[in-house]
């Protein structure tokens, strides 16, 4: 720890010395990554920003939870330090997994062990471990606080988008209009996301292939727990749909994914609430995508250990890109409902 608060704080790309490799890797979004190199042992320590989701906490939990249920979809978790004595974030220490991320085209064998990994998730059950991890992240469990998130978005970023050129204040106009979709869909379908509704089932929440590892023995493992938790796995299984990390699968990859997931036994109301999280991400999405190209004009929206970093240009287009295809999630549906009625 001493060895990681001094790299650390002189905002080094890597260090060595009294035994110890360090070498901060990139990527990520929220927190501080390094590699580290030990008595022969390697270690992935992550620095996470302080907030009320106890993120490292959290991560090590569920690799506990895992470790405890004998699933190898995860790395063995080693430490976990919130005190913040020597360094300045909570930490979290699990052991280095070797191998690559998966491709934005996975081919279709890895396609499978990633569809597997998540049946073997969703098999543990809250109500059969008695575990004391938290419910996941981004599960509220009530359609309306993710509706205020959508208005929340909306305000804030919208009214900067309308002012920007070529087609501004267009998008704006569009998103606003799925939002009003997206909240008459939601409020007069008859599905109960109430947490006491359904069985609840440990989730990842976050299924972005960049935290993936493909190992030499062919098997996929997940690094990167700290939004899961108890939770929907209808709403873990529509994330896997509309996640930006996964939009450049194929129409018919997405399709094999829905068709050979095995919905969790007990829960009969699965279909209905996983249209209904489907509607919900797909309108989320893009405001997601709008948070991004905000920060890259405006800095970072919040306390950030690692800026991601994005062409603006690059991402105007991804914007519209998914402006559309939650358009026509919304279209089919009035379509179908519109045939129903008939």
């Amino acid at each position: 720890m001493d060895a990681l608060a001094i790299a650390h704080t002189a905002e080094a790309e890597s260090w060595s010395g009294d035994g110890v490799v360090l070498r901060r890797l990139i990527g990520g979004a929220n927190n501080a990554l390094y590699r580290v190199e030990t008595g022969g042992q390697v270690y992935a320590a992550k620095l996470c920003v302080a907030d009320g989701r106890r993120r490292a906490a959290r991560e090590y939990g569920a690799l506990r939870l895992l470790r405890a249920a004998g699933l190898d979809i995860a790395p063995q978790p080693v430490w976990l330090d919130e005190s913040c004595a020597i360094l300045p974030f909570p930490l979290v220490v699990y052991r280095w997994l070797p191998g690559e991320p998966l491709d934005s085209s996975p081919a279709s064998h890895q396609l499978a062990a990633l569809l597997e990994s998540y049946h073997r998730m969703h098999a543990l059950r809250q109500t059969d471990l008695g575990s004391d991890l938290p419910d996941a992240i981004f599960h509220w469990f009530d359609f309306e606080p993710y509706l205020a998130e959508l208005r929340g978005f909306l305000a804030q970023y919208g009214a900067w988008l309308a002012t920007t050129e070529p087609d501004g204040r267009n998008l704006r106009d569009r998103l606003a209009c799925l939002v009003d979709r997206c909240a008459e869909a939601l409020t007069t379908a008859d599905v109960e996301p109430g947490r006491d509704s359904f069985p609840l089932h440990l989730c990842r929440v976050d299924p972005n292939l960049a935290n993936t590892v493909w190992g030499a023995d062919d098997q996929l493992r997940w690094v990167d727990w700290e939004y899961s938790g108890w939770g929907d796995p209808a709403l873990d299984l529509a994330e896997l749909r509309w996640h930006a990390a996964l939009a450049e699968l194929s129409e018919s990859q997405q399709a094999w994914l829905r068709e050979n997931y095995r919905c969790p036994e007990g829960d009969p109301g699965f279909d209905e609430r996983l249209a209904a999280w489907d509607r919900l991400l797909a309108t989320r999405w893009p405001f997601l995508i709008l948070r991004w190209l905000w920060s890259e004009h405006h800095g970072p929206d919040r306390v950030r250990l690692t800026h991601p970093s994005g062409d603006p240009s690059v991402l105007r287009a991804r914007l519209t890109r998914f402006i559309e295809r939650a358009e026509r999630l919304a279209d089919s549906e009035r379509s179908v409902q519109n045939d129903r009625d008939r």
